[in-house]
C-alpha cells in the first residue's frame, strides 16, 4: 500500500534538488510553493493591490472578449453598415459620384461616377454633369480643385432585426442577398408585395384590385417627397442668361394672348432669384402668371457666353416635363483623354510600374493617397476646359443619351411662397396632366378651398368613390397673409399643404383619370395659343389685391419604366409599335425632339407606342425596385438575364434555382435600411457633408 506522502517532505526535497527537482511539473510546484511564501511575506494592503491588479487583468480581457461577441452578434443579427457601390437608388441614396454646385445658377446636384470603378483599371472619367435645374453644362477642374473629386458612395446603416418582428411594408428601402448570386448584396425599394399581380404602365405601379381592375399604388406624403425628383427653383437664377435676355420660365399669361400681357403680372430676376408681383384690385377676373418648361440649348449658352441676346426666344415656348435624371448625365471620356499612362482607383499609374496583381492595384493606390503617385495629364487636356476639347467623343450617360429625358412625367408637386394682401379675394394652383386642368381654388375670406378637374372647359366628376365634381376642405390661409403652399398631382391624387401641414378635405381627393380618357388618350395635349396645356403645367392665379411671388420650386414624382428585359434600351416604348406608328425607325434623339416640341404631340403620338408589363408574386415573394430607374438592375429585369460568371457549384446552385424569378424570396431578405451615418466629407476644406446625415425615407 502507498505512503500517503508528507507535505513538509516532499516540499523540501523539491527545494532541496532531489531527482523529482528536473520534472517539470515539480518545477512549477516548487514555483508556485516559492510564490506562496513570497506572498506571505506580504503586508494586508500589499495583498489587496496585487489582488486588484491581477483581477482587473482579468475583466479587462474579458470586456475586449465580451465586446466582440456582442459586436458579431450585433452585425449578424441586429446591424450592419453598408457601402452603397452604384447609383440604383439615387438621389435618395447616392454610389461612387461626384457632388457639384452649378457655376451658373449655384444649384446642388450630383452626377454618377460608378462607371470609373467597375474595374481595377480607369477606362472612363467623368469630366462634366448637366445642371437638371438650368441645364448647364458644368465642366469639372480634376486638378485644382479637390470637391471635383469622385467620392465614395453613402455609408448607410440596415436594420436585420426589423423583419425578424414585421414583415417588409411597401416603399421600405430593403437590403437583400441578390438572387442571382447570393453572396452578393443590394439595395432598392420594395413595391411589389406577395400574392400580387404588378403592373406598370405610364411611370406608375398598380395592383389588381376589385372587380379586376387595376388599383395605382399611392406613397404616403414621407415617401413621395423622399422620392421627388427636382425640376426647377425660380430662386436659383443664372446671371448670364439674364443678362442676355433669355426670357424668364414664368410669364404672365391670359387666354388667347400670343405674348405675355402687360397689365398682368410682373416679372423681376437677379442673382437671388425671381421675383412676380402684381396688382389686382381693380380685376375681378383670375390673374394667371403660368410656368413654361423651356431651358436653353447647349447653343444658346454658348451664345450667351460670347456676349449674343437671347431675347427672340419665344417667352411662350415650352415643353414636356420629362424623366431626366442629373444624376444618369455623367459626361466621360475615354481615360486617356485625361491621363497619360494607365489609371488604377483613380490614380495615374506609369505603364512600366503597372501590376496586373489585385495587391499591386491597392499597392499603387495607397501610394497615391500618400502622394507618392500623382496622376500626369495628357498635355492635350485643358482641366474645366469646354467639352469641345474632346472633339465630340464625350458620352452622355450609360447609353449616351442621358442630356435628356426619354419619358413625358405628369405628376408633379409644387411648392409656392406668396405674400397676399388683405384685398386678395381668391388664389388658384392649377396642375396639369393630359390636358386635364386640376385646380385648388382657395377662398380668402373664408379660408376655405376647393380642388376640381376641367376637361375642355367642363368640370368632371372623377373624384372618390361617389364620383364628385369637387371636394371642399377648411384651410388657415386668408387675405393679408405671408403662406407656403405646397400642392401635389402625384399617383391620381391631390394634396395640398399650408405652411407643411396637410390639409385634410371632407371626401377622397383621389380620382379615375379613366372616367376621362383610356390608355391611348391619356398623353400630353397642347392648344396653341389659346392654352398651352402640358406645354405649361403649373399656374397659380390671384383675384384682387396685391400678390407676390418669391419663389416657386417645382418638382416631379418618380416614373417607373415599363420593362422586362435588361437590354439596350431601357424604355417604356415597343420599338416595333414606334415603327408602325411612323413607318420608320424613330431613335431616342427623336423621341427627345418630340418631348420638347407640342407641335409634334400630334403628328408622331409616341405615347401609343408605351407598353404595360406586369409580374404575379407568390407567397413570400417580393418585388423591389431602384429609385433610379434607367439605371436600375432590378425585379424588372432579373429573369433569364443573371450574371453568375465565376460562381463556385455551390453559390452557382442557388443562383439557377431563381434565373427565371422576377422576385426576392423572404430568405433572402437582409434587413431595412435607416439611416445614411456617413455621407462623404468635402474635401476642401475638410468638412462633414452634414445636410446629407439623415433617416432614410
Amino acid at each position: 500500500m502507498p505512503r500517503k506522502p508528507n507535505k513538509r517532505t516532499d516540499s523540501e526535497s523539491a527545494e532541496a534538488g532531489s531527482p523529482k527537482a528536473t520534472d517539470p511539473t515539480s518545477v512549477d510546484q516548487g514555483k508556485a510553493s516559492g510564490e506562496s511564501a513570497a506572498k506571505a511575506t506580504l503586508t494586508k494592503e500589499e495583498r489587496f493591490a496585487e489582488k486588484i491588479r491581477t483581477e482587473g487583468n482579468r475583466e479587462t480581457v474579458e470586456a475586449f472578449v465580451v465586446a466582440f461577441i456582442l459586436a458579431l452578434l450585433f452585425r449578424a443579427f441586429v446591424a450592419e453598415a453598408f457601402v452603397i457601390p452604384t447609383g440604383s437608388m439615387a438621389p435618395a441614396l447616392m454610389g461612387a459620384h461626384k457632388d457639384v454646385f452649378c457655376d451658373q445658377c449655384n444649384h446642388r446636384f450630383q452626377i454618377g461616377a460608378s462607371k470609373e470603378r467597375r474595374s481595377l483599371e480607369q477606362n472612363d472619367t467623368v469630366v462634366a454633369g448637366i445642371c437638371p435645374n438650368c441645364r448647364f453644362v458644368n465642366n469639372l477642374n480634376l486638378t485644382a480643385d479637390a470637391n471635383d473629386t469622385t467620392f465614395n458612395g453613402d455609408r448607410i446603416l440596415v436594420s436585420k432585426y426589423a423583419y425578424a418582428i414585421a414583415d417588409p411594408e411597401r416603399w421600405d428601402v430593403i437590403v437583400f442577398k441578390f438572387p442571382g448570386n447570393p453572396k452578393q448584396n443590394y439595395i432598392k425599394r420594395l413595391v411589389g408585395l406577395p400574392g400580387e399581380t404588378l403592373s406598370i404602365r405610364h411611370g406608375d405601379v398598380y395592383v389588381d384590385g376589385q372587380d379586376n381592375r387595376l388599383q395605382i399604388l399611392r406613397k404616403p406624403d414621407n415617401k413621395l417627397m423622399a422620392m421627388r425628383h427636382h425640376v426647377y427653383d425660380s430662386s436659383q437664377q443664372s446671371e448670364l442668361l439674364i443678362k442676355a435676355g433669355y426670357p424668364s420660365r414664368f410669364q404672365p399669361w391670359k387666354e388667347d394672348a400670343s405674348a405675355p400681357p402687360e397689365d398682368s403680372w410682373s416679372v423681376s430676376r437677379d442673382g437671388d432669384g425671381l421675383r412676380a408681383s402684381i396688382n389686382a384690385s381693380a380685376s375681378t377676373d383670375d390673374q394667371w402668371l403660368r410656368y413654361f418648361h423651356r431651358y436653353p440649348s447647349q447653343v444658346q449658352w454658348q451664345a450667351a457666353s460670347e456676349g449674343e441676346s437671347l431675347a427672340e426666344v419665344d417667352p411662350y415656348q415650352g415643353g414636356l416635363v420629362t424623366d431626366y435624371y442629373a444624376y444618369d448625365c455623367y459626361i466621360t471620356v475615354p481615360t486617356k483623354e485625361v491621363y497619360q499612362g494607365r489609371v488604377s482607383n483613380g490614380q495615374a499609374v506609369p505603364e512600366a510600374k503597372r501590376r496586373r496583381s489585385l495587391f499591386s492595384g491597392i499597392s499603387y493606390s495607397l501610394k497615391s493617397i500618400a502622394g507618392f503617385n500623382q496622376p500626369e495629364l495628357n498635355p492635350d487636356y485643358t482641366p474645366g476646359g469646354p467639352l469641345s476639347q474632346f472633339a465630340g467623343i464625350e458620352s452622355y450617360g450609360e447609353r449616351d443619351v442621358a442630356n435628356e429625358g426619354l419619358h413625358w412625367v405628369g405628376d408633379l408637386i409644387v411648392e409656392t411662397d406668396m405674400q397676399l394682401s388683405g384685398e386678395c379675394k381668391r388664389v388658384t394652383f392649377e396642375i396639369v396632366e393630359a390636358g386635364i386642368q386640376y385646380q385648388c381654388i382657395i377662398d380668402l375670406t373664408s379660408g376655405e378651398a376647393t380642388v376640381t378637374a376641367l376637361y375642355k372647359g367642363q368640370r368632371q366628376a372623377i373624384f372618390g368613390d361617389k364620383r364628385q365634381e369637387q371636394v371642399t376642405a377648411k384651410t388657415s390661409l386668408t387675405a393679408g397673409k405671408a403662406v407656403s403652399v405646397r400642392f401635389s398631382n402625384c399617383d391620381d391624387e391631390l394634396r395640398l399643404w399650408i405652411d407643411d401641414e396637410r390639409v385634410e378635405f371632407e371626401a377622397a381627393t383621389t380620382f379615375d383619370v379613366s372616367l376621362v380618357h383610356d390608355v391611348q388618350s391619356n398623353r400630353p395635349y397642347y392648344d396653341g395659343k389659346r392654352h398651352p396645356l402640358d406645354a405649361a403645367p403649373f399656374g397659380v392665379a390671384v383675384q384682387g389685391g396685391k400678390a407676390t411671388v418669391d419663389r416657386v420650386v417645382i418638382s416631379r414624382d418618380k416614373y417607373y419604366i415599363a420593362t422586362n428585359t435588361s437590354s439596350y434600351q431601357i424604355a417604356d416604348y415597343s420599338p416595333s409599335d414606334l415603327y408602325s406608328l411612323a413607318n420608320a425607325s424613330i431613335s431616342d434623339s427623336k423621341i427627345q425632339l418630340i418631348l420638347r416640341r407640342p407641335d409634334l404631340w400630334d403628328e408622331f403620338p409616341i405615347w401609343n407606342a408605351r407598353r404595360t408589363v406586369e409580374f404575379e408574386l407568390e407567397e413570400d415573394q417580393f418585388f423591389p425596385m431602384g429609385d433610379n430607374s434607367p439605371e436600375s438592375l432590378d425585379a424588372r429585369c432579373w429573369a433569364g438575364a443573371k450574371q453568375a460568371f465565376n460562381l463556385p457549384d455551390r453559390i452557382r446552385k442557388e443562383a439557377d434555382k431563381y434565373s427565371q424569378a422576377s422576385y426576392v424570396p423572404r430568405d433572402l431578405l437582409v434587413g431595412k435600411a435607416v439611416l445614411v451615418f456617413w455621407p462623404h466629407p468635402w474635401a476642401d476644406p475638410p468638412t462633414p457633408n452634414f445636410d446629407r446625415f439623415r433617416l432614410i425615407r
